[in-house]
Parts: C-alpha cells; sequence; structure tokens
C-alpha cells in the first residue's frame, strides 16, 4: 500500500494535527480595535472541511483537547467521525486518534463522566509500600476508558526524572526524584495501557525533568555532563525499552549540549544548539541505534514557542524528519479555510525537500513502514458503524465505573504525605475549637475544604463552630492576618503556581490565560505575614499541599502539620452536583483519624545534590 501512495500522501501520514478549534470564515475576526481575534469554536463535530482535509491528503492522525470533548455521545461521534474521513482516504488507514490523558494535572476528558485520579507523584509516593501496582492499575483505567470512546493512542506516561524543584511544567507530573523508580512505574503503567488496547508515549525525551523554563514559552538548556545525562535522564528510557515495547517516545524541545553541541540556524539568523527534536545525534544516533528503539518518535508539538518563536513551521517539521522523527504533532495550527490551504502547501514544500534530498526517502519510507506496522498492530479492528447506540452504552458501563472510582479514591488515601507533625496534634482534636480560619486558593478549593471537614465534624456542620476564609482570588492582607490570629486553627491550603500551558491545553490558550489576583511569590508573602500573627498567638496551623511538594518549604517552618496530597483537582459529581475532590477527601479524613498517612515523599524539599541513579545490580538481574 505504501507504493501506491504519492510522496505527499506519506508526509501526510507522518503528521498528527490539533482539531481543537475551527472557524468557517476564511479569516480570523477583527475585534473593535482591529486586532485579529483567534478561532475559539471548539470542534465537537467534525465540519466537512477538516473531514475533507484528512480524507484528501490521508493525514495520519489527530490529537484532541478538552474542548473537543463533552459527553459520552459526542465523543464517540467526533471519534467515529473522525476515522471515517481516514478510511475514505488513498490510506485507507485508520487515524492516532490521540490525547494527553497523564491522570492528575494532565487530563482532557471530563472529570465528572471519566476518571482522573491522582497523578504521577502521587503514584510515586505509593511506591515503597506497593511498588508499582498503582501505576499498573491507573494505566489500565485510564487506557480502557479512552478505548472505549474511539481513542487509541495516550501521551502518557511521563517518563522525566524530576531533579529540579524549580521545574514549571513537569514536577507533579513526574513520578519523582529517583531513576530506578520512575523507570520501574513507567514501564508498569505502559504495558497495561498497552495491554488494554491504547498505545502509549513515554516523554519527554531526553528528559524535561532538570529545567526551570517551560519549553511552551521558551527554549530550555540542560547542561548535565554525559555521565549524569546517562544515569538520571535516560536511565528510564533505556530501562523501558530494554523491558517493554513503548508504541512512541516523544521529543523534548530542548537544547543538550553534551549529547549534541551542533547549531542550526533560526528564522532570524542566529545560531542555535540543536534542540532535541532537531537532532539526528539525539534521535537517530542515540535513540533509535544506541538504545536499540524501535517504536515511533513523536515530536513534542511544534507550536510550542521552543520552536515556534525560533523557525518557521515548515523549516521545524523538514529539520525534524531529517533528525529521524517519526510524527510531526501539531506542525501548523488549522483554525480556518486558508490553514487547510496552508497545511497543503506545507506537505508540498516538504516533498519538495525529499526530492531535494532534504529529508532521505529510503528513510521516509522506513518511517511509514514503523507507522503502518503500529496501525496494524493496534488498530486492525477500527471501524465506522451508523448505529453507534451500542458503543455508547458499552462505554458507559466502562467511564467511572464504580471499581474505577474506588481506585481513584484508593490512590489518593494510599498517597496522603505527613511532612511533619508536632507531637500531640494529630488526630485533631475539635472539641475545644470554636473558630478555624481557612487560607484557601480559590473560592472552589474553600467550599471542598469546608463540605469535607463538615462531613466528619457536627458541630461544625451545625453552626456550632465558626467557620472563616480568605481566598488569594480575592485576598484582603489585614483582614487575613486578624482572622488568623484571632482562630483556635488555621488551616493554609496551599497556593498553585499559575499552571503550565499544557495543564490546561497549549498555546492556544497563553492569550486568555487566567492570571491569579496575586502572583506566587506575592502568595507567599502574604501567607507568611497570616501564619506569622497566627505562630504569635500560639494558634495551631495546618499546612495542607495539593500540589507540588515543593512549594510547602517556605511555610514549613510556620506550621505544626504539614500534609502533601499532589492533586487539587475538583469536580462536581454528576449524580449528586456535590463537589468532588478524592485528594481533599483523603487529606482530611486522615487528619480525623480515618484513614492512615501512607504515603512517602518521592521528592526531597530540601533537593540536596545527590548520585541519582538506577541500581546496578538491579538493572543486571532485569528486575521489575
Amino acid at each position: 500500500m505504501s507504493d501506491q501512495l504519492s510522496l505527499e500522501q506519506k508526509i501526510a501520514q507522518k503528521m498528527m494535527i490539533d482539531v481543537r478549534y475551527f472557524c468557517q470564515e476564511s479569516k480570523p475576526m477583527s475585534s473593535s480595535d482591529n486586532s485579529p481575534v483567534p478561532c475559539r469554536s471548539a470542534v465537537t463535530r467534525l465540519p466537512d472541511e477538516l473531514h475533507t482535509l484528512i480524507k484528501d491528503t490521508s493525514l495520519g492522525g489527530v490529537i484532541l483537547f478538552a474542548e473537543n470533548l463533552q459527553t459520552v455521545e459526542q465523543i464517540i461521534d467526533l471519534t467515529q467521525q473522525l476515522q471515517d474521513a481516514a478510511l475514505q482516504s488513498a490510506a485507507a488507514r485508520p487515524l492516532f486518534i490521540s490525547i494527553d490523558q497523564e491522570g492528575g494535572r494532565v487530563f482532557r476528558t471530563p472529570r465528572a463522566i471519566t476518571t482522573g485520579f491522582a497523578g504521577n507523584m502521587a503514584i510515586g509516593a505509593t511506591y515503597a509500600r506497593h511498588g508499582v501496582d498503582y501505576a499498573g492499575e491507573v494505566g489500565a483505567v485510564l487506557a480502557k476508558e479512552l478505548s472505549v470512546l474511539g481513542i487509541n493512542t495516550n501521551h502518557a506516561p511521563v517518563i522525566d526524572v524530576n531533579s529540579n524543584p524549580d521545574n514549571p511544567v513537569i514536577n507533579v507530573r513526574s513520578f519523582g526524584e529517583q531513576p530506578q523508580m520512575v523507570a520501574e512505574l513507567s514501564v508498569a503503567m505502559l504495558k497495561q495501557m498497552q495491554q488494554a488496547g491504547v498505545m502509549a508515549t513515554l516523554k519527554h525525551f531526553p528528559g524535561h525533568g532538570d529545567t526551570h523554563l517551560d519549553s511552551h514559552l521558551a527554549l530550555p538548556v540542560v547542561n548535565h555532563p554525559r555521565h549524569l545525562i546517562e544515569r538520571v535522564d535516560l536511565a528510564p528510557f533505556q530501562w523501558a525499552i530494554d523491558y517493554s515495547k513503548p508504541a512512541m517516545i516523544m521529543t523534548a524541545h530542548i537544547q543538550y549540549p553534551a549529547l549534541d553541541d551542533s547549531r542550526v540556524s533560526s528564522r532570524d539568523g542566529e545560531s542555535l544548539i540543536r534542540p532535541a527534536t532537531m537532532s539526528r545525534v539525539i534521535l537517530t544516533d542515540l535513540l533509535r541505534h544506541q538504545m536499540n528503539f524501535e517504536g515511533l518518535v513523536i515530536t513534542d508539538a511544534l507550536d510550542m514557542a521552543a520552536i515556534s518563536h525560533y523557525f518557521e513551521p515548515t523549516e521545524a517539521v523538514i529539520e525534524t524528519f531529517a533528525a529521524g522523527a517519526d510524527i510531526a504533532l501539531m506542525p501548523y495550527p488549522i483554525r480556518t479555510v486558508d490553514d487547510i490551504a496552508a497545511l497543503k502547501a506545507m506537505i508540498a514544500d516538504i516533498a519538495a525537500a525529499v526530492r531535494q534530498g532534504r529529508i532521505d526517502e529510503s528513510e521516509l519510507d522506513q518511517s511509514l513502514a514503523r507507522i503502518t506496522r503500529l496501525k496494524q498492530s493496534f488498530l486492525a479492528d477500527s471501524k465506522v458503524v451508523a448505529d453507534r447506540s451500542h458503543l455508547y452504552q458499552q462505554a458507559k458501563a466502562v467511564l467511572a465505573q464504580p471499581s474505577h472510582r474506588y481506585l481513584e479514591q484508593r490512590l489518593a488515601n494510599e498517597s496522603v504525605t505527613l511532612v511533619q507533625a508536632k507531637t500531640g496534634v494529630l488526630p485533631l482534636q475539635s472539641s475545644q475549637v470554636e473558630h478555624v480560619h481557612l487560607i484557601a486558593a480559590t473560592e472552589l478549593q474553600a467550599a471542598m475544604l469546608q463540605q469535607e471537614f463538615q462531613h466528619h465534624w457536627p458541630a461544625l456542620a451545625n453552626g456550632e463552630v465558626r467557620w472563616t476564609q480568605s481566598v488569594f482570588s480575592d485576598w484582603q492582607q489585614v483582614e487575613a492576618e486578624q482572622l488568623s490570629a484571632q482562630a483556635d486553627w488555621v488551616i493554609h491550603a496551599g497556593w498553585q503556581r499559575l499552571a503550565s500551558l499544557v495543564d490546561i491545553g497549549g498555546m492556544a490558550d497563553q492569550a486568555s490565560q487566567q492570571r491569579p489576583a496575586i502572583s506566587y511569590d506575592d502568595a507567599m508573602k502574604a501567607s507568611e505575614l497570616a501564619l506569622g500573627a497566627a505562630r504569635a498567638q500560639q494558634r495551631q496551623i495546618f499546612l495542607l499541599g495539593f500540589g507540588t511538594p515543593y512549594e510547602l518549604e517556605p511555610l514549613l517552618p510556620l506550621s505544626d502539620v504539614a500534609i502533601v496530597a499532589y492533586h487539587h483537582g475538583i469536580h462536581r459529581d454528576a449524580d449528586s452536583e456535590r463537589l468532588a475532590g478524592p485528594t481533599y477527601r483523603a487529606v482530611v479524613a486522615a487528619l480525623f483519624n480515618q484513614s492512615p498517612f501512607h504515603g512517602d515523599l518521592p521528592v526531597q524539599l530540601s533537593m540536596p545534590h545527590c548520585d541519582l541513579c538506577i541500581d546496578d545490580s538491579l538493572s543486571q538481574q532485569g528486575a521489575l
């Protein structure tokens, strides 16, 4: 079949676009000041123009975002429409329909109808007691729920070793800071995903764990020496390649001069160290040949600033294909009819680059053969049906079923980690307490915590105990200090730094991203003043972290109890309309001695320099 495809169709098979938004207008609308207004019309049903694009070009894949995903029936209809377009193409091959469904912070399907979990670092917190059990169970559930919706490719798990506490984009998306633990948990999750029929993607090669910049916004550099890269960053990838069969590995838009210090010219003529995504030394010589990876190399999104700021879209794709990437993820944003023509022109320009020898045509055919083999292995049963009622019923029987929700809560319970506690403070003794003051990040978080405290504390539920709160979205410093000094208990529910763009979607969200009313640094200063006022009056202070553990560290000296739960997700229960937040439920239950503190910190808050490496004896034994 590959011999029957044109060069342009072969190139299209190597592209994975997003269909997040699409507007019928050929050009973006203008605002009152005549500036362009980006298209924000979510694609929940495949427009005819995109159906035709997929069919005419033989496009190889798409990636879906939260805006594409609303209800069970709608999601299945959309994935069926996408496959219908692909199977009508000259290639007649099903699409990779992909998603970033990591669990925890990065989760695209609606939490009210699917199971979201507490995320990778929460799983890492269970490793000492439960080994890889939760990684495997969570991987299986994520895959089963995606599969019944028609989504066949998951860009997870994150296999980065988070060795930098200031990492803005990975942190709790990582299992932790020990490569051996990260390796074992990643392989367990990957194996279960793929056994459930969903292709998994290890990311971000050769490692995004020690960066202080977000590659959505800048081009990071990792200056580790080669030996440290091999023992920390590369070690989990090598372990996964040796002891499993990863369908895909995603590249990182990061410079690694110890691996490849060759240079490339940017669109402005600037000489740059090649990012890994464009490095043949890294993608072909290292990953493909030295590490013996046989699956597909997919780029991270090429619209991220680490690439798009420095390279024109077509040039970026040419460079990464020449480096050895099999799939270009989000090579060009398709938002209007004009963008469809631009993508076709890009494909034609890349074909010209092949004919000119910039991309080796025999390597392109080898890449296409890898894509074809993987689709035959995982997608052979892909079909389109007219009557989808049985698909809807099957999905509803699987999604967020009681056993999945139970696993979600069980992981939250088992991962709750007691960082510090003064003698005699726990479990909570509430009989003499008359006033509780909460410091929360948002009104929703405050409501979630109040609901859970009332569940365990009848006097609070009955109004016999005063509950006050200060929320960073509407911060009043003087009032926060006064109430903290008056209360018997002060509960600080943590602060989440401004989310990385990957948490909420991608580069399309940059202009519209909601900024908090108070910055992280200002929030920490405000918290220190409020908690200091409470400490001066000898009030008991409880520090609850619902995000990265590193954010607890500045406030630890002021607290009597410090707990971390790794995830701040809250949604409304589809049936009861009550707020649901498994980590909040777990933390409050542990405070009242209804469940134990079983979690172990998978990172060091002090982050001393240490030799982080996979245990050579285990590696030699092939233990897993």
